[in-house]
């Protein structure tokens, strides 16, 4: 899909129309004499007088200016129309050329969102954007880019970075082997982590995550136990990445790093709750918060939780004040651990994950996150409210949230927000700026104007061969660039460890580079050692082949003989060759009947040579060579049949040629989440080229053993 730099060919399309089109020149025109009128105004000749940062301000009020204009309306229309109708027609030409598996709905969401990502790398400024997201979990990679956007901090990476190369041993803790036992009990006992078990990569990445954490800390206390919780969400979104039987590579642990320190740096103070006066303020704060959602939205649920934690005898309640005291300090003991482990462990994994998407989505938006967790956490105690009834103590309330929270589906949070609090969490997340970009909640705001789906610009179609050699084309000019990349990458590498020799300065990517170099020649000798082996059963097959030639010659010739012996030639007969000759070469005497009346002359017939006789050997050979053809013949015919029943055959095969193409993708896609790009599955270690072919090979034999049960299924009938 992705195409030059990064950016899908449809997004590059519609770059290159919009940038044409009058409507384009229209607004710049507008937006330049926006940006001079600023100037004169602000006495400055030049624009290119200004520092950056001011110009950037001065775009900025320049297009708030113009916006909602005319001109701005026509351009936002020609945008919307031009990138309906590039990824309509991308979409399109893969549906006609490449047969893919999804339908022209998901190929239409895969090509947007991989456009999205690439503006997002781009100008990761615009993150902003997913605001617009509200209420919606985030697909997995745009989840993967939006975290790592909001938790971005690279003097927390670089001091990672630097202590491994200086001294590795100062990023371990010295608690390391209680942390790495925590991590096997927590993976192998939590219900919640069941797609995480048995994931060797995964241990690793929580261990040195944690390892790191309590190391950069300097404290002799332990570390706590909830904090192997909290970095649960951050390896869950990294699985993909991580392979399951072997340690993560360098770059990801540090990526994890730099997220989990920064979201533990950024976390409110009820959500630390390391016991001071401040923290214990904004936890009284926070479950004030949550008793007042509970009585708006969910006042049955109060009562239940002030009946469960009855105070003292000796401390008597009468007030409505006092009842919503006794409600507070229930709701502090009972959601304390929840709060604490911001859910993890309390919910299921995909659920977990959509409420950190939102908690992410507004960290830079005040007060938003506060809001958000009061919300979820009043909605999880709302929606256990008849479970809570069957307890009898606050006991059994507390096992209750645990066994019953895991339950909750993200269909209705969903629906609470929805119906509850999504316009006080909308009106949060963009109280600092107005933008005409719609959202994805199909009730709270007008859909841009992509109405041209019906009049589809289907690109024409062209002949089986025609495609194919733009498709092998295509992929050769992928491969092309492919290649030039990664020579261009070597070459660099190789310049960069020069430079560091010569300036002595040591580098952390020389133990990388030593192992891709080390996998490469691995790669290399496995590669010379299957084709010598390939060579090898070649010639023994062909000598094989040879003695087989030989013998059935020596068989032929034994047979050859044998025949001779059995049908011996009869010598020619001197009786009848000297009949022949008296009769031919020497006429009868005459007799006096002749010379009474001689006849004439009889007509002189030329004489005709006589076919020779084939020999033995040669009516041997010929009766073979006919056994033989028919012996071919009828194997042609038994494999490829004949007539009306071949083309049937011919079409039946070419559908299992289809159908298994098919099953590949499909096997890539259920597996790895992904199909493979051209020339992915040839840079994988021969180990792992075997272990991914197992796997697809043993998905699609199960899936043909489907399709052929309900074939004869049908069939019975």
């Amino acid at each position: 899909m992705a195409a030059l730099q990064g950016y899908p060919k449809w997004l590059l399309d519609s770059k290159e129309n919009i940038s044409g089109s009058p409507e384009w020149k229209a607004f710049l025109h507008e937006l330049h004499d926006a940006i001079q009128q600023q100037l004169t105004e602000s006495h400055v000749q030049y624009f290119s007088d200004l520092s950056e940062a001011e110009k950037e301000l001065f775009m900025q009020r320049a297009t708030k200016a113009i916006e909602g204009g005319t001109t701005y309306s026509n351009l936002y229309k020609k945008v919307s129309v031009l990138l309906d109708q590039n990824l309509n027609e991308e979409t399109s030409r893969q549906l006609l050329e490449e047969h893919p598996i999804g339908t022209k709905s998901d190929l239409v969401i895969d090509f947007a969102e991989d456009g999205a990502l690439s503006l997002l790398k781009k100008w990761p400024e615009m993150k902003s954007k997913l605001s617009f997201c509200l209420n919606q979990p985030l697909p997995f990679k745009v989840r993967q880019l939006a975290w790592r956007l909001y938790l971005t901090n690279t003097k927390v990476r670089k001091q990672y970075v630097d202590l491994l190369n200086s001294d590795a041993r100062k990023a371990i803790s010295q608690y390391d082997y209680e942390i790495d036992q925590k991590c096997q009990q927590l993976l192998s006992s939590e219900k919640t982590f069941g797609d995480l078990r048995g994931s060797q990569g995964v241990f690793y990445a929580m261990k040195a995550v944690l390892s790191y954490y309590h190391a950069s800390m300097r404290t002799k206390t332990r570390l706590r136990d909830v904090d192997h919780m909290l970095v649960v969400p951050f390896v869950t979104v990294s699985a993909p990445n991580v392979p399951r039987k072997e340690p993560p590579s360098s770059r990801t642990v540090a990526l994890l790093v730099e997220e989990f320190l920064t979201f533990q740096d950024s976390r409110p103070g009820f959500v630390v709750d390391s016991g001071s006066e401040t923290h214990e303020e904004e936890m009284r704060g926070f479950v004030d918060k949550v008793a007042k959602l509970l009585q708006q939205y969910f006042p049955e649920t109060p009562r239940v939780i002030a009946e469960k934690y009855v105070p003292s005898k000796d401390k008597i309640v009468a007030t409505e004040a006092g009842s919503f005291a006794v409600l507070k300090d229930g709701l502090t003991i009972l959601i304390r651990p929840l709060i604490r482990a911001m859910f993890v462990g309390y919910l299921r994994m995909d659920t977990l994950l959509y409420v950190w998407d939102q908690y992410m989505i507004g960290l830079d938006s005040p007060g938003y996150n506060v809001e958000w967790l009061a919300i979820v956490t009043a909605i999880i105690l709302g929606l256990l409210k008849d479970k809570f009834k069957e307890c009898q103590t606050s006991v059994q309330m507390e096992m209750m949230l645990k066994n019953e929270g895991p339950k909750l589906t993200i269909a209705q949070f969903q629906y609470e927000v929805k119906k509850n609090h999504y316009p006080e969490l909308y009106a949060m997340l963009h109280k600092d700026f107005k933008s005409a970009m719609p959202v994805l909640d199909p009730t709270q705001a007008i859909h841009p104007p992509w109405r041209h789906w019906y009049n589809d610009l289907i690109p024409p179609y062209t002949q089986p061969h025609d495609r194919k050699t733009a498709r092998e084309e295509r992929e050769a000019e992928r491969e092309r660039r492919g290649q030039q990349q990664r020579d261009a990458e070597l070459l660099r590498r190789e310049q960069e460890q020069s430079q560091r020799k010569d300036s002595g300065i040591p580098a952390y990517e020389d133990q990388e580079y030593m192992k891709l170099a080390a996998a490469e020649r691995q790669r290399i000798e496995l590669e010379k050692a299957r084709l010598e082996d390939q060579l090898a059963d070649e010639r023994r097959q062909r000598e094989e082949g040879e003695r087989r030639a030989k013998e059935e010659i020596e068989q032929l010739k034994l047979q050859m003989s044998m025949l001779s012996q059995r049908q011996p030639s009869r010598p020619v007969s001197t009786y009848s060759v000297s009949s022949y000759i008296s009769r031919v070469l020497v006429p009868p005497p005459p007799t006096p009947a002749s010379y009474a009346s001689v006849p004439p002359p009889p007509v002189q017939v030329p004489a005709r040579t006589p076919t020779p006789a084939q020999s033995p050997t040669d009516q041997f050979n010929h009766a073979m060579r006919d056994f033989l053809k028919k012996i071919t013949d009828a194997q042609n015919r038994i494999a490829h049949a004949e007539g009306q029943d071949k083309e049937v055959l011919d079409k039946k095969t070419e559908g299992f040629l289809h159908q298994n193409i098919r099953d590949i993708k499909q096997a890539q896609i259920e597996l790895f989440g992904k199909k493979f790009e051209p020339g992915e599955f040839d840079r994988m270690s021969p180990s792992e080229q075997q272990d991914k072919s197992d796997k697809m090979m043993t998905l699609i034999q199960k899936w043909r053993e489907e399709r052929r049960a309900k074939d004869l299924k049908q069939g019975q009938r």
